[in-house]
């Protein structure tokens, strides 16, 4: 029993030490408060605080309001933690004896209108002070004079804090003075409040006063959503299943749509006829491409694939991709391919887009309020508020490319729009105080990319194609290289066939790079002038020049980019093998005897050459 009391009192005796340690004995030797109030509400602070710490003093903090915004620190280094009930201003490193500092931020709304009065309120210190006060002062300047006398409340004292402060009013400034024999402890609490008439401010231009009711709107459009998702496009969502074939009978212009609901790829669906044998893809030195038919196609295909075939060759067995008939193919291929499967994937299912517009609706919503935070209240505020939230909106509609980017083209480009977007939501959210709804609306975004990467809800046949090629796709990514060079010992048109749904599928760098050391056979459905390719990393570069040029689009900028360099390590090499020097201009050409012919030296005796001209002056 003597041991448990004994211990007992350690422990209590421990704490005792830890919390005289941890007091705070600083004092605050002055604190002035100075506010410049504006017509519209709006006020700007600064404190001029006077601190004397103990030694060694260290995470010490002021508390200001929470809705501070524009924090700004003279004096000392510091960092922001903001609160639901106040601001922690904490002063960053070890500070001893006494140390001035200046604290500057704004407050947005400082008043409210009940009835035909305008009441003007402001906290001036909050209860988290863990000093005492020895001297205090507060200014407050109007914008224009006033009638009536303000109300001071003290968190000790009440109301009776009058008593212990002289306040003078002249004009439009108010000034109140602590009696210099009175100190405020620790934890003290006070605010002011002034009442003035209903024309005293002018609040049509007021910041903030959308915000409540855009925060309602935006949760009723994030309910609505959910709803519309529920009822119209909630269903199975597709898993790969790992297989070595695609799907029977499918065509890799067909994937975009099928798979992700997005429009059809004559280029890619053109490839694949030539890789079946129908016709054949050349091209010039020059860039020029045109297709040339083998064979008829038949009923073996789809009855859309032979009309966009028929349309392509419709006047001979040529066709330039410069000519009407190819151009007329691919609309024709658009409609017809969209036609033939929109019932047989999507059924009668709404279309995802109204999901998708609902949320980046809520996005705009929200961002509407926090510009309505952000933009200053002048007269002009609203039209530079309504093309900043759209612009808001069209960032959400950006951010939604996160969730289904790597099943679509160009998702290099979509990934940095995306995350350009998310950054700028993230930035007018903090800036606006509106943090934590923004990043609510930011993984709304992504969840609703994510949830329609795959488009809406699908039929059977449309839930099958689907898990199919996202099973292929999984064989193309994670088999191994020497499964591929096995295929390609007893196929040799392996990778030619293969790459078309590769790129459909968007992992054709990939799948060509896990057989960048195979050596590969000539390809029998291309046609380029020029040195074969070799390797498969060399055709896949001819082979997305080719897609640009069946698209009608210039050639994607990073594979510029390599021929670029790959050109300009040519010519250093030649330049590094011949041993030529680049000349600047202006520079004077050097004489060089190598340049000169054999008609210009002559023998010397003993058989060596001596290089100069016979013609003498």
């Amino acid at each position: 029993m003597r041991r448990l009391f004994c211990l007992l009192f350690l422990i209590a005796s421990l704490f005792l030490l830890a919390g005289t340690a941890s007091a705070d004995t600083s004092v605050v030797t002055y604190l002035e408060t100075e506010c410049e109030v504006a017509s519209d509400g709006s006020c700007e602070v600064e404190l001029r605080v006077g601190i004397s710490f103990e030694d060694g003093t260290r995470n010490f903090f002021i508390p200001v309001s929470p809705n501070a915004r524009d924090v700004k620190v003279t004096g000392a280094e510091y960092r922001v933690e903001r609160g639901a009930e106040y601001t922690k201003i904490v002063l960053l490193g070890s500070y001893s004896g006494t140390v001035e500092l200046t604290v500057d931020y704004r407050l947005a709304e400082t008043v409210t209108a009940v009835g035909s009065v305008q009441k003007f309120e402001i906290n001036l210190l909050y209860p988290a002070w863990t000093c005492a006060i020895q001297c205090y002062g507060v200014l407050i300047h109007m914008p224009a004079p006033f009638d009536g006398f303000p109300t001071i409340l003290s968190g000790y004292y009440g109301d009776l804090i009058d008593n212990y402060m002289e306040i003078t009013i002249s004009g439009g400034d108010l000034l109140a003075v602590l009696n210099p024999k009175q100190v405020l402890q620790d934890h003290e609490a006070m605010s002011l409040s002034l009442d003035l008439p209903g024309d005293y401010f002018d609040l049509r231009f007021l910041a903030g006063k959308t915000v409540k009711f855009d925060k309602l709107v935006f949760l009723v459009l994030l309910a609505l959503g959910a709803v519309f998702w529920l009822v119209f496009i909630r269903g199975r969502i597709p898993l790969p299943r790992r297989q070595a074939m695609p799907p029977v009978g499918s065509n890799a212009g067909d994937i975009p749509f099928v798979l992700t609901d997005r429009k059809p790829d004559l280029a890619l669906m053109l490839v694949h006829w030539a890789t079946l044998g129908y016709l054949r893809i050349h091209r010039s030195r020059g860039g020029q491409i045109w297709l040339s038919k083998l064979i008829d196609m038949g009923n073996e295909r789809k009855s859309y694939e032979i009309g966009i075939f028929r349309a392509l060759f419709a006047r001979g067995e040529r066709c330039d991709l410069r000519s009407r008939e190819y151009s007329r193919a691919s609309e024709f291929s658009v409609t017809k391919t969209v036609a033939f499967w929109r019932k047989r994937v999507f059924g009668k299912s709404v279309r995802p887009v109204v999901l998708r517009l609902l949320a980046a609706a809520a996005g705009l919503v929200l961002c509407l309020a926090c510009f309505d935070v952000l933009v200053p209240p002048k007269s002009w505020r609203w039209y530079a508020i309504l093309p900043l939230a759209l612009s808001g909106g069209l960032a959400c509609w950006l951010v939604q490319g996160f969730g289904g980017c790597l099943l679509r083209r160009h998702s290099v480009r979509t990934i940095f729009f995306s995350s350009a977007a998310v950054l700028f939501l993230l930035i007018i959210g903090r800036r606006s105080g509106l943090l934590k709804l923004m990043l609510l609306c930011v993984l709304i975004q992504i969840l609703t990319g994510l949830l329609l990467r795959c488009g809406g809800r699908r039929t059977k046949t449309g839930f099958g194609l689907a898990t199919e090629l996202l099973g292929y796709r999984r064989y193309l990514l994670g088999t191994p290289s020497a499964v591929f060079r096995g295929s390609m010992d007893t196929d040799p048109q392996f990778f030619y066939r293969s790459l078309p749904f590769a790129d459909a599928l968007q992992v054709g760098r990939i799948f060509a790079g896990s057989l960048d050391d195979v050596r590969l056979e000539p390809c029998d459905w291309l046609d380029w002038e020029g040195k074969p390719a070799r390797s498969t990393m060399a055709f896949y570069t001819r082979y997305l020049k080719l897609m640009a040029g069946l698209r009608g689009e210039k050639e994607p900028f990073l594979l510029r980019l390599k021929q670029l360099r790959n050109r300009q390590s040519r010519t250093r090499r030649r330049t590094l093998s011949t041993g030529a020097v680049r000349r600047r201009p202006g520079d004077r050409r050097r004489p060089d005897n190598r340049s000169r012919t054999r008609s210009q030296t002559r023998a010397r005796p003993g058989g060596t050459a001596r290089g100069t001209d016979r013609r003498r002056p």
